[in-house]
Formats: structure tokens, C-alpha cells, sequence
């Protein structure tokens, strides 16, 4: 359960570098999407996660698939945070743990949760999130809207990788270098885990990372790692 929980958590981290680095240029673009997106189109994935809910996958089609993989892995979440499953549907369940995750980070914030809704929280939160970034990078929240902010972070955020990775920026779309950044990172993690790129695309190679060496890749910082991004999102599997 801890190499599948790491799975489905690292489709969503990209705190910038993946669905987020694209959201450089659209800061309101969600960053779950590339990850989500990804899994829900590939049934090889979508097999393997099955099999490691332990689902039997034999003769059945993926909408099948996708229907008992989410309402399993939403059952395990739920048991996993102490959340009572008996007689509650998936759907109930979802929206408890996403109460408690959202709670959680909440605190792990300093954010009151006193008479709040999740709604609330979640705007403070990201708002809290994104000018701790901002500090931490050297950028001044002052006078800037969320979204102007959130653009400037992610922008910074992209640049720190490309150097990082001796990417060429001068003169460049952010959004290409984004990708660089992206496909350098996957293929960077790929060679130090020992793992098979031919005839891969890098979508595939970074699942086959998560599902394979998700616990080696959080130890070796692979990638940016955030455990207050661990939200149970929307469109679960």
C-alpha cells in the first residue's frame, strides 16, 4: 500500500514541474491534470494499478476497471486516515477525506479551521502556499494578486530547474522550457533508478518510475517531492 500510495501521490505533486509547469502560463490550469489525465487514457496503468489493489482484472473492460479501482483505493485512503467506511458510498467517503486532508494541511500551515468550509480553507491555503514560495525564492508578495504571484513563483520555479539541469532559457518560450524541464527531469530519474526508456514515451517512463521506484525516487529527491500536496483530488481513478 505505501508503494501504491507514493504511485498515485507523485501523478499529482508537480508542484510545478508537471501539470503545474505547464500552469506557468495559465496559473488557474489545475495541477492534477497531466497526471489524471494520463492515467485514465492508458490501460496498461490502469491494469497494473488494479492489480496492485489486488482486483482481479480478468474480462473485464476499463470502465469496470476504473469503477472498482476508485471505489477500492477510496475505501483504503479512508481506512488508512481512520475514517468509519461501513454503509457510505464512494462518493461520501471522498468528500471525508478530502476534509481531512484539507484540515490537515490547514495546520500544517498555521490556518485556523475554526467555522471554515473547504472552500475557504482551500483558497488559504493556496494562498498561504504560494507566498511561503514566493518568500522562499526571493519574490515580494506585495501589491500582487494571487494569480500574478502564482504566475511569478511557477516562472521562477522553472527557471531554478532549467539552470539546474543546464537548460537553455535565453530567448525561449517558457512553456518549451517547461517541457525541457519536465522530460529532462523524467529521463534524469529514469537513469539513476536503472530504468528502460526505448521506445517510451515520457508519460509511460514516469509511471513505470512511480509504480516502480516510487519510494527510491522520494529517498534520491527525483523529483519535488511535497507531502502538504498529498490532497485526495478530484477524479480519483
Amino acid at each position: 500500500m505505501k508503494r501504491l500510495a507514493t504511485y498515485f501521490f507523485a501523478t499529482v505533486i508537480a508542484l510545478g514541474v508537471f501539470g503545474g509547469i505547464g500552469s506557468a502560463v495559465s496559473a488557474e490550469k489545475h495541477d492534477t491534470k497531466w497526471g489524471e489525465r494520463e492515467f485514465k487514457n492508458n490501460p496498461e496503468m490502469i491494469k497494473k494499478y488494479a492489480e496492485m489493489l489486488g482486483i482481479d482484472t480478468e474480462g473485464k473492460d476499463m470502465e469496470t476497471l476504473k469503477k472498482e479501482i476508485r471505489d477500492v483505493s477510496i475505501k483504503k485512503h479512508a481506512e488508512g486516515l481512520g475514517i468509519s467506511t461501513e454503509g457510505k458510498s464512494s462518493d461520501q467517503l471522498e468528500k471525508e477525506i478530502e476534509t481531512v486532508w484539507v484540515t490537515k494541511i490547514a495546520q500544517q500551515y498555521g490556518i485556523s479551521t475554526q467555522g471554515k468550509d473547504i472552500k475557504t480553507l482551500k483558497k488559504e491555503i493556496k494562498e498561504v502556499k504560494v507566498k511561503k514560495e514566493a518568500a522562499e525564492l526571493g519574490i515580494t508578495s506585495e501589491g500582487k494578486s494571487l494569480k500574478e504571484l502564482t504566475y511569478e513563483v511557477r516562472k521562477a520555479q522553472i527557471l531554478k530547474y532549467a539552470k539546474e539541469y543546464g537548460i537553455q532559457t535565453e530567448g525561449r518560450d517558457l512553456r518549451e522550457v517547461a517541457m525541457d524541464v519536465r522530460k529532462t527531469m523524467i529521463h534524469n530519474a529514469a537513469q539513476k533508478l536503472g530504468v528502460n526508456t526505448d521506445g517510451k514515451t515520457d508519460q509511460e517512463i514516469f509511471h513505470e518510475i512511480m509504480i516502480n521506484h516510487g519510494e527510491k525516487a522520494r529517498e534520491m529527491k527525483l523529483f519535488p517531492f511535497k507531502e502538504e500536496l498529498m490532497l485526495f483530488p478530484k477524479g480519483h481513478p
